[in-house]
């Protein structure tokens, strides 16, 4: 390997910035492609390090990169291509998530929604989890098999890939945000229409065995000049796609039901808008639409959710200073209960959530060496929850947040030095409801406590540091040290029992001094990349990384003696500090006819479980403290023939005691599943493809799948997905 030296300059330390993590690029500009130019390297003897082209997915903020950028950014970051997650997850989005290091879901085969655990974090806003930029906030506490976490409905077909950021994260994505985040990216205009093509329709259809009973994608895309500026662009796409999913059979060939029926139907849409009338300007509109209807915690739900986006980006020709982004977006999700049966039947849930951010990018040369590049910003949004008077535990309330923030990046021969700051606001409104004189601390003999409007705000100051070097081509470390926080909830500091049908519960559980989550974290890794390594034409990829997490006031459902009351369950902070650290490793290595993929997370946490979990509230399961994917394949007859076989290995977890056992933790052991899968080109344009999920039709209790299901075997047996796709 040569030592790197490379040429630095504006728009090389603009993609530093990106690659490194600090967000260069504005909310929702989906699959946006920034490419390196170097303006100095034709003035210059020095031999430059080339960086290739690294898509920076839109999300917000650039937070997330995709394909080889993954191992090229210095950062902890992963992503999931459309095409493994069709392919080698059979359009699983819980699947692929679960292969990818340092991420897991809570996976509940009667519950469509995805609940995103980063590095053993998940729920109430720990992980800013997204839809094109859009954060989703749903949630819904139902019983004793529901966390109340946030959820994410997303129609799976028109996934266009997974994005993940661990740890903290740069401008508006990071805002209130513990662990992470993870952006689920929709079809855009190139995963439709063929290269050189203005037009173009794709299809995708699928059928299968065991509880898959098929489904159906058509989308189509139109592009033309805007006016006589070959730059100019506007361009249209839709997109349509249905599922069926029924109940599936495990390891014995046994029914799972009981509560675990994994029937539904989600169908989606999508519509999207982009108007360039020359290179320095672009706005983009989207909107996005998901129905359902499932049978969950014994109620028959209705689901639908629909978010809108626009976003607008002001790139002048030749002016470092000006790099502006302005986005903003509206998501509502609604849920119904049917009206028949069950002492929530007929419960009515809103979810309204809105958002704006706004930041810059200015660059400068202070030397012939050395750069220096400022992005800044500011965002804020707005998450109400309504909900009739069957709410169970489901309060209602606002949580609105705001932040301003701020990163300079210098870089200098080979490295890189960025210093961050941010400050973040939260302020949440809610009522309390009454409680009775001579319990808690309601005077005794008095009129009852609470019945009122409660409004509580604070605020944060986040920095964060890190440094990268470049020592060798191929060779990149680097270390980041930040602060991040998470504000509590509506549903944390407003808890009121579990009231059975209408009614509004009691102020007693209410905790109107639950403090923000406060973590101190260390993430140092080192990325390798070498073409060629043992043979010509092949690519070798690696990235390692060590993570350190202290937590202050880490959030649990617990019970608490209340004067008067007994114990009384309610959120409350953990004293003392909760400590997350481990290992995270993903990797690759490409020969062209034979190909190999590695995953692995290796991690420890004493992550408390609260008494009140196994009741439904908060995380009632721990994820494994190892568990990774092992994937190979090769490609044959000119590589139009690709057949592979995957491991995936999930060890030993835990779960929260129900009834008599609460506040006690029980293990569950570790298993591996063996899946394959394979696809056929018929055409450059035209491909046949299936998968074999469990093909050992192995028995086994899935990890981290809700506390009713501690006990049963309700792993998905053998199953068989056969599909094609086509673009034209």
């Amino acid at each position: 390997m040569s030592v790197v030296r490379r040429c630095l300059h504006a728009s090389l330390a603009g993609t530093i910035l990106s690659v490194s993590g600090f967000s260069l690029v504005s909310p929702a500009q989906a699959e946006e492609q920034k490419t390196v130019k170097d303006k100095t390297a034709a003035q210059t003897e020095l031999t430059a390090t080339q960086l290739q082209t690294i898509t920076i997915s839109g999300g917000q903020n650039g937070a997330f990169v995709q394909g080889d950028g993954v191992y090229r950014t210095p950062a902890p970051v992963s992503s999931v291509s459309s095409d493994a997650l069709q392919e080698r997850f059979g359009g699983d989005a819980q699947a692929a998530l679960r292969s990818t290091p340092g991420v897991f879901t809570r996976q509940q085969s009667s519950q469509p929604g995805i609940e995103v655990n980063i590095r053993g974090m998940s729920g109430f806003g720990r992980v800013n989890a997204m839809i094109d930029g859009v954060p989703q906030t749903f949630r819904n506490v139902a019983g004793h098999a529901s966390s109340g976490g946030t959820l994410l409905y997303v129609q799976p077909e028109l996934l266009g890939g997974i994005d993940v950021r661990k740890g903290a994260v740069g401008g508006a994505a990071g805002m209130g945000t513990l662990s992470g985040a993870a952006n689920f990216r929709t079809l855009d205009f190139d995963d439709i229409v063929l290269p050189g093509h203005d037009v173009g329709v794709l299809t995708r259809w699928k059928a299968g065995t065991n509880g898959f009973g098929g489904s159906g994608m058509l989308a189509g895309a139109a592009r033309a000049n805007l006016n006589s500026d070959p730059s100019s662009n506007v361009s249209m796409l839709g997109a349509f796609a249905r599922t069926s999913y029924g109940t599936f059979k495990n390891g014995d060939g046994v029914y799972v039901d009981g509560g675990r029926d994994a029937t539904n139907r989600p169908g989606g849409g999508l519509l999207k808008l982009e108007f360039a009338p020359s290179s320095e300007h672009n706005l983009k509109l989207g909107a996005r639409w998901y129905e359902n209807r499932f049978v969950y915690a014994n109620y028959e739900q209705d689901l639908k959710n629909a978010s809108y986006t626009a976003n607008y980006a002001y790139t002048p020709d030749d002016n470092d200073w000006i790099d502006l982004k302005v986005n903003a977006y509206y998501n509502r999700t609604n849920m119904d209960y049917a009206a028949t049966g069950g002492s929530y039947r007929g419960r009515k849930t809103d979810d309204r959530g809105y958002g704006f951010d706004i930041s810059n990018t200015s660059k400068a040369v202070l030397a012939e060496d050395v750069q220096l590049s400022l992005f800044y910003g500011g965002s804020l949004s707005s998450d109400e929850y309504l909900i009739n008077n069957y709410r169970g535990a489901n309060p209602p309330g606002t949580l609105k947040k705001t932040s301003g923030f701020t990163d300079a990046t210098l870089s200098w021969n080979m490295f890189t030095f960025t210093g961050g700051l941010r400050y973040d606001h939260w302020n949440v409104e809610g009522f309390q409801p009454a409680y009775a004189a001579g319990t808690g601390d309601c005077p005794a003999g008095g009129p009852v406590c609470g019945n009122k409007d409660i409004e509580r705000s604070s605020g944060k100051w986040l920095p964060k540091v890190s440094v990268t070097a470049q020592p060798y081509q191929g060779v990149e470390l680097y270390a980041t040290y930040a602060h991040t926080f998470r504000p509590p909830t509506v549903q944390e500091m407003f808890f009121s029992l579990i009231p059975i049908g209408a009614g509004l519960g009691s102020g007693i559980a209410n905790n109107l001094n639950l403090e923000p989550e406060y973590s101190k974290g260390w993430d140092i890794g080192v990325n390798l990349t070498e073409n060629g390594l043992l043979r010509s034409g092949d690519k070798f990829r690696l990235k390692t990384g060590f993570f350190h997490n202290s937590i202050e006031n880490f959030v649990v459902n617990d019970f608490v003696d209340v004067p008067n009351r007994g114990p009384t369950a309610m959120w409350i902070n953990r004293p003392g500090k909760t400590k997350m650290y481990g290992w995270e490793v993903e990797g690759s290595y490409d020969l062209g006819f034979f190909y190999t993929n590695v995953s692995y997370t290796h991690a420890k946490t004493d992550q408390p479980i609260g008494e009140g979990a196994g009741a439904g509230n908060g995380d009632a399961f721990m994820i494994p403290d190892q568990y990774g994917t092992l994937d190979a394949g090769f490609r044959l007859f000119d590589e139009t023939l690709t057949l592979g076989a995957q491991a995936r290995y999930f060890g030993k977890s835990s779960y929260a005691g129900f009834g008599t056992d609460f506040g006690q933790k029980f293990a569950l052991p570790s298993y591996v599943l063996y899946d394959l899968y394979g696809s056929y080109k018929l055409k450059e344009n035209a491909e046949l493809f299936f998968s074999v999920e469990n093909v050992a039709n192995k028995n086994y209790r899935v990890a981290v799948s809700g506390p009713l299901g501690e006990n049963e075997y309700s792993g998905k047996g053998r199953s068989f997905i056969f599909g094609a796709s086509a673009k034209f």
